[in-house]
């Protein structure tokens, strides 16, 4: 795949030491924060417009380190906003047990000036993403989440795979749920390396009273989707912000509830990343 120079910024890493106080440059995708955190796998045409639309929408600049996918918030915004949807090369302090980076500077350059054999590469080709060679291994992997016992409507944890390298994404209200997801995964025989970004999101009052307005509003109106603790309907809210996630099966029913989580109060703006099953005609 080639990423036009217009169409994509990337940070190629130089350091592989990432003490608290050293300054590192690396390669990164500069993404949106919702996409970074769904938009598994490989830069392609789709996360790109993703990136771009949901970040105009109110989304926050995130970069995703290419070496190894690890999704870092950053200090400075205003430096990486010009650069959404584009690669990179970054300089800054970077905490990966934080997901954070003190940034210095972020100057965009091509998927070309990353050396082909470069670590970094990986993000660049879908051949390296769920091979049928690691059909099993992903099986697996997905069976250990679903089986995770503290999973509500208001979490929502993925993952994807390139080779033997897991990357756990999601947000998740339980501190406990980002740690046994880590925990599960990294013992699955088959497993080499896990990079969990999954955010722990804010448990302030303000964001609880929205999650709980949120479901109890969908499940008035999309009752089919609901059941005891469970749902299709995934509801992540983060600082007044809800993201829906999941299935349906009609457009009508994405659309109804994209309105009525926009009528929650205190709910300043709502990302509608629902699916709509294939089958769907429209109706």
């Amino acid at each position: 795949m080639t990423l036009g120079a217009a169409s994509v910024a990337l940070v190629l890493l130089t350091s592989t030491s990432f003490g608290a106080d050293e300054i590192s440059t690396f390669s990164a995708y500069v993404d949106s924060d919702i996409c970074a955190r769904l938009m598994l796998g490989p830069i392609t045409a789709q996360r790109i417009q993703c990136s771009q639309s949901t970040f105009k929408e109110g989304s926050e600049p995130v970069l995703v380190r290419l070496h190894n996918n690890m999704v870092l918030s950053v200090n400075k915004e205003k430096i990486i906003r010009p650069l959404v949807g584009q690669l990179a090369e970054v300089s800054g302090k970077v905490k990966p047990e934080d997901g954070t980076v003190k940034l210095e500077s972020a100057k965009p350059i091509t998927d070309a000036s990353i050396p082909q054999g470069d670590s970094a590469r990986r993000l660049l080709d879908v051949r390296t993403y769920r091979t049928e060679r690691s059909a099993q291994l992903h099986e697996k992997i997905r069976h250990e989440l679903a089986m995770m016992p503290y999973i509500s409507n208001f979490d929502f944890i993925s993952f994807t795979q390139n080779g033997a390298d897991v990357i756990l994404t999601g947000w998740t209200v339980r501190e406990t749920n980002r740690d046994t997801a880590g925990r599960v995964v990294r013992d699955i025989d088959g497993v080499e390396t896990v990079v969990n970004n999954i955010e722990v999101l804010p448990l302030g009052s303000f964001d609880m009273q929205i999650r709980a307005a949120a479901r109890a509003a969908l499940q008035r109106n999309l009752s089919r989707y609901f059941w005891g603790n469970g749902s299709d309907i995934k509801i992540v809210v983060k600082r007044g912000q809800i993201i829906l996630l999941g299935t349906v099966s009609r457009k009508a029913d994405s659309d109804l509830a994209f309105i009525q989580c926009n009528s929650v109060s205190g709910a300043f703006k709502v990302f509608n990343m629902l699916r709509v099953q294939a089958s769907d005609k429209g109706a």
